[in-house]
């Protein structure tokens, strides 16, 4: 049975950072040949993210201004406005429309393009990529999965960085009002694996770094020193499979070359991970994942490509002998691979995940209380200020 061929196993022997460390002109000049926008619109800068807190910030001194002098005229003055509350109100006006004036142009400030120094480290990580076979392809929903993509329509994927197999790059995941950050790589492997989860110890915490929990009766330990590494978690019937997978020479690359990353796989998927965005204008994550790619999802791609759950009926068998009718007339007779597939229980880990049932539903209420409490509270309160002062006015 033929698999595409994935990039991890056509790398060259170095990875090309030349575009990092080239001058401002020679990366301007290459980026007009190549015509690439790598940042796309619905990825907010920071200058929009400055626009909403402005925005808070103008319903809240309304708020506190209108609130105050109605609060005066209705308790204090039995309902009528004099001329001090009357010149408040002017006052306020004059602010809000100094401060809308001001919003308007830091509107036009944020729509501009990104600042000459953002642009450059974008042309620089875009041409790095290029220059080693990868395109740059940033996704507003998880093109793979994972526990850190639990919710797929909730993850953006930016900067992303695809190549024949292979994708890396950082997603920001938005579940219940909680958001996650994180650095990954993403290996498509020839056929799937059972579940696999490998939190790394490089944290220094003691419960992980992991957005999802899991049973003690998963966890493993291994031979030689590799638990002070990482702690493996695999389904309890499928231990035999997590020892085929970590085999002495996985054990030594992961501990060499990924040891600062969580591994996980999921069907047909190899993802390592780490919480916290990577910087692709630095040589440094270029260089961890071609180590990576070189030295450790190869060996766990040959483990996958050879292996089959002799758990599922027909999986023993290397190959079937079928029928392939070209048509009613003429059928064919050819040599059929079985599908690889992968028994119920070795599929999926047991998780205990905080971000569903109860504590999902609780989550997504406080999101929206607190968006309430920013935008609509203030908002309303303003307004009823300041109809408590045009009538007693």
């Amino acid at each position: 049975m033929s698999h595409p061929p994935t990039r991890a196993t056509e790398l060259a022997a170095t990875i090309d950072v030349r575009w990092l460390h080239a001058s401002d002109a020679e990366v301007a000049a290459a980026m007009a040949t190549v015509r690439r926008e790598s940042r796309p619109k619905w990825v907010p800068t920071k200058r929009q993210v400055l626009v909403h807190v402005n925005d808070c910030l103008i319903l809240w001194f309304l708020f506190i201004a209108f609130v105050r002098t109605g609060i005066r005229v209705d308790v204090f003055q039995d309902g009528a406005a004099g001329a001090a509350d009357i010149g408040e109100l002017i006052a306020t006006v004059a602010v809000l429309a100094a401060w809308l004036f001001g919003a308007f142009l830091l509107r036009r400030w944020a729509s501009r393009p990104p600042s000459p120094r953002a642009r450059m480290r974008e042309w620089r990580q875009t041409l790095t990529a290029l220059a080693n076979g990868f395109e740059p392809k940033p996704s507003p929903v998880a093109t793979f999965s994972s526990i850190i993509t639990v919710e797929r329509t909730a993850v953006r994927e930016y900067p992303r960085f695809v190549a024949p197999g292979v994708e890396l790059g950082n997603l920001t995941s938005r579940r219940s009002g909680r958001s996650a950050t994180w650095h990954y790589l993403a290996v498509r492997l020839p056929a799937p694996l059972p579940h696999l989860i490998l939190d790394a110890t490089s944290d220094g915490r003691l419960g992980g770094d992991l957005p999802v929990g899991f049973e003690r009766e998963q966890r493993m330990s291994l031979e030689g020193d590799f638990d002070r590494w990482f702690r493996v978690y695999a389904p309890q019937t499928y231990g035999k499979e997590a020892l085929y997978v970590l085999t002495p020479d996985v054990m030594a690359a992961l501990i060499d070359r990924a040891h600062l990353y969580n591994v996980e796989i999921v069907d047909d998927t190899l993802v390592f991970f780490s919480p916290r965005a990577a910087d692709f204008s630095e040589a440094e994550v270029w260089e961890s994942a071609h180590a990576i790619l070189t030295a450790v999802a190869p060996r766990i791609i040959s483990k996958s490509r050879r292996y089959l759950d002799e758990r599922v009926p027909g999986q023993d068998v290397p190959r079937v002998l079928a029928k392939i009718a070209a048509n009613r007339q003429n059928p064919k007779i050819a040599w059929v691979e079985p599908r690889p597939i992968i028994g119920p229980d070795g599929r999926r880990l047991g998780i205990r995940d905080r971000r569903t049932g109860v504590w999902s539903v609780l989550g997504a209420v406080g999101w929206y209380a607190l968006l309430a409490f920013l935008y609509v509270v203030p908002g309303l309160f303003a307004f009823a200020g300041f109809m408590s002062v045009i009538d007693g006015w």
